[in-house]
């Protein structure tokens, strides 16, 4: 079954085919979610925020209000100096006006309880992040028009909303966030504004308090992806064997001198009657690693699309097909920080790329070239290595080049920074990676992410090509 939904968000495609889902992938990334907090149950809850015991108010004088205060007092002055009633009687009516203004869009908010519930507080980009407001007015003068405001950080802003709640009266509102970038945001405390028929006062109360929300990054599925691994040469002649644990155990033997004790396999000791131990395999041949390139120059960004935020999606997909199909996976990158998330598998693994990939950020200063000479030791013989990328510089080129010919399996992702607005294009990059035979994907604004990671750039094709995008592929965020 085929269907296709656009997301309020935007940005990138997935396919949204049930049978290019598939069970596992779902699998796996509800097993990381499971992990990260806790229990399914808790993934879909509603916690109210409490609407604290005092709620805060603001009162400001509107130009025309200014301008109101100047004419009373310019009144009064002239009615002193001259001394003719009919001054006084204005100058009596405008303060009325005045205080009664000030009065009225006062008492509206007076009584006015607001409460936030949230439907989640994990999402991920071009996701929406449920949430509602209860408004209780204990109030026996309704409250007219005002604005409920959902106050937070997040990027492109939360929207607000119009509404008027009735004399001991209350209304429930959906108040949705759409999610545009990845990373840690509050939403909240709410505040409700109004002003006085005649424009005079605004007025504003604030109550609640922030709640934090964890964007992540999407997750697409990737049916055409060829990993860049070692089978052509024999996955077993690849493999070594060694005394450092690793996830994977290759053999037993018998125990030998200056073996450690958590080495020991104590079912083997048992039925052979002698002290065996666990020889560990390093998993050359298995073994994927993630460089991602958040050098602040090589990023750009077009109105609410940047090319970090595909960089990581990218990086998301492709650690959820790896740990997938049961290789063991890193990850290293060079934003804020440092990251460096060591080999691993399964649903744990997934969880700790999800939470490195969330947090961080697009702020360092270090080149993608010394990213990989500065972890060029991590690399085992006949590793795989994704390279992901927007960078236009070619330093980095030859160094992977060197590390292929050490036996790495490497394959890159570039993400053309051209079709973000930026003057600088990818040519000479994809022209020295297709030529050195390296395997290389181009993705363009807007791309269907399956589609674009479906097949590498060929000797023939050196041009970049186009966005490519298919009625059948949705907004990563749908699914």
């Amino acid at each position: 079954m085929e269907r296709q939904v656009e997301s309020a968000a935007g940005g990138i495609l997935i396919d949204c085919r049930t049978q290019s889902i598939g069970r596992k992938t779902g699998a796996l990334l509800v097993d990381a979610r499971r992990d990260r907090i806790g229990n399914v149950s808790n993934m879909r809850h509603y916690i109210d925020t409490p609407s604290g015991p005092s709620p805060r108010f603001s009162a400001q004088t509107t130009p025309r209000g200014r301008g109101m205060v100047i004419l009373l007092a310019v009144m009064l002055v002239f009615a002193i100096l001259i001394g003719e009633g009919v001054l006084y009687h204005v100058s009596y009516f405008l303060a009325a006006v005045i205080v009664g203004s000030y009065v009225y869009a006062r008492l509206r908010l007076r009584r006015l309880d607001m409460q936030m519930e949230n439907q989640s507080y994990v999402g991920q980009v071009g996701n929406i992040v449920k949430g509602y407001v209860h408004l209780h007015n204990n109030s026996r003068l309704g409250t007219g028009w005002i604005e409920i405001v959902r106050m937070s950080d997040m990027p492109g802003g939360v929207p607000d909303t119009v509404t008027a709640v009735p004399a001991r009266g209350q209304k429930r509102l959906e108040m949705h966030t759409p999610c545009y970038a990845r990373g840690v945001y509050t939403i909240g405390p709410l505040a409700a504004r109004t002003s006085d028929p005649l424009g005079l006062f605004r007025m504003e109360i604030i109550q609640g308090t922030p709640t934090k929300v964890t964007v992540q990054p999407p997750v697409a599925p990737l049916p055409y992806f060829r990993l860049p691994t070692a089978e052509a040469l024999g996955e077993e002649s690849a493999r070594n064997r060694t005394q450092t644990r690793t996830p994977h155990v290759a053999t037993v033997r018998e125990y030998i001198y200056g073996d450690s004790l958590n080495q020991i396999h104590w079912l083997s000791t048992a039925k052979s009657g002698q002290l065996m131990s666990k020889e560990f395999d390093s998993g050359w041949g298995g073994d994927v690693w993630i460089a991602l390139d958040l050098e602040r120059r090589s990023h750009h960004s077009q109105e609410m699309e940047r090319t970090d935020e595909y960089v990581v999606a990218i990086a998301a997909s492709l650690a959820n097909l790896v740990l997938r199909e049961e290789h063991s996976l890193g990850l290293i990158a060079h934003g804020d920080r440092e990251y460096l998330l060591p080999l691993g598998s399964g649903a744990k693994q997934m969880s700790g790329v999800l939470d490195t990939l969330t947090l961080s950020k697009t702020e360092g200063d270090s080149p993608l070239a010394d990213l990989l000479l500065r972890n060029r030791g991590q690399f085992g013989r006949s590793a795989s290595l994704l390279v992901i990328t927007s960078s236009t510089a070619t330093e980095w080129i030859p160094i992977l080049r060197e590390l292929t010919y050490g036996g790495l399996n490497a394959a890159v992702v570039l993400v053309d920074p051209a079709s973000f607005g930026a003057e600088q294009s990818l040519s000479e990059v994809v022209t020295e990676l297709v030529s050195a035979g390296i395997p290389v994907y181009v993705v363009h604004k807007g791309d269907a992410l399956p589609y674009a990671l479906s097949r590498p750039i060929t000797l023939p094709g050196l041009s970049i090509p186009e966005r490519r995008d298919m009625p059948e592929w949705i907004r990563a965020s749908a699914i």
